[in-house]
């Protein structure tokens, strides 16, 4: 198990794993779950039903390990890994024909936002000018270019999208000055906003396209489909409690995903604009990453919209008492 990762490596990037249990206890089964960052908003409904105890309640120990979507892919076709967040990385692999389905969605638009240099007041100003992304086929890269196509702008000649790498690199160029505008998320944007820099606008709602959720392989689905049917259970029971509790919800942004107190009600308002409490994404909303993954592998046999999901255990456990 987990010949992906060296014997050494996989100490530093597990995190928060069940601590060890008395003989007596009901051992836990345990689940790898890939994720970009253990303080991910993206990620917030998984990480929050482990730290209310969700996954415990199901016999299941989840170990979250941090890893580029790309590794995050790999471990999921070679069995390593059993559930990832990326879902848009699923969804691009399962568009040409590899066999992994998205099984959850969280969020049908990014909690994104452009940040610009202080002395730039409108998206036109960004005319001949440095958008930093993380990488290109990415959610700040996808964002990016429908807010700047949305204000008239064509990214592909009017402005260079550029990629640097994660959150704190793109802060970094942006106060700089080496680059003048940057999509970061919500906790990056304040600590930009610290330094002096603008935040522009949101750009998620530019831009419908799966953020955050569940993958898993085929082989996943039928060689462990009670685990996953169970981890499935276990976030989606966060659903209603971040639709409807305010409060409880903020409390685990700050207690977990150390989210300052003042700044907690702007990333819960920001959460619950792309929220979709159903755990489904219109299929519409994926042929932006499908299209993007078909054209780099057009010799791949053609894959429908609707084969990229599949929300068969979602059903399932939507007939199931919380």
């Amino acid at each position: 198990m987990l010949a992906l990762f060296s014997a050494a490596a996989l100490p530093a990037l597990l995190f928060w794993t069940t601590p060890p249990r008395t003989a007596f206890a009901q051992p836990l089964k345990p689940m790898i779950i890939s994720v970009s960052s253990p303080r991910e908003i993206s990620a917030a409904p998984i990480l929050m039903a482990k730290h209310l105890g969700y996954f415990k309640d199901e016999a299941l120990d989840p170990r979250f390990v941090v890893m580029s979507s790309d590794i995050a892919m790999k471990g999921l076709i070679s069995g390593d890994v059993d559930l990832v967040s990326s879902v848009s990385s699923v969804v691009k692999a399962t568009a040409v024909g590899i066999p992994v389905k998205t099984v959850l969605n969280y969020f049908d638009g990014s909690f994104f936002y452009l940040v610009t240099r202080p002395e730039i007041v409108k998206i036109e100003q960004l005319r001949n000018k440095i958008v930093a992304i993380s990488r290109y086929g990415s959610a700040t890269d996808f964002d990016a270019r429908a807010a700047l196509r949305h204000f008239g702008l064509d990214p592909s000649k009017d402005v260079s999208v550029l990629a640097v790498g994660g959150g704190t690199a793109r802060i970094v160029g942006l106060v700089s000055g080496r680059v003048d505008a940057a999509i970061l998320n919500s906790l990056e944007k304040i600590a930009a906003e610290k330094a002096g820099m603008k935040a522009l606008l949101l750009t998620g709602q530019y831009a419908k396209q799966p953020v955050g959720g569940l993958g898993t392989s085929v082989q996943r689905l039928t060689e462990r489909r009670d685990d996953i049917r169970r981890s499935l259970k276990a976030t989606y029971r966060t659903f209603s409690l971040i639709q409807t509790d305010r409060n409880k919800t903020k409390a685990f942004l700050i207690d977990a995903l150390d989210v300052k107190p003042e700044h907690a009600d702007g990333v819960y308002d920001d959460l619950i604009k792309v929220f979709l409490p159903s755990g489904k994404i219109d299929l519409k909303h994926l042929a932006a990453s499908y299209d993007d993954a078909r054209k780099q592998a057009p010799q791949a046999a053609p894959v429908p919209l609707s084969a990229l999901v599949d929300y068969s255990l979602l059903d399932e456990i939507k007939t199931l008492p919380r």
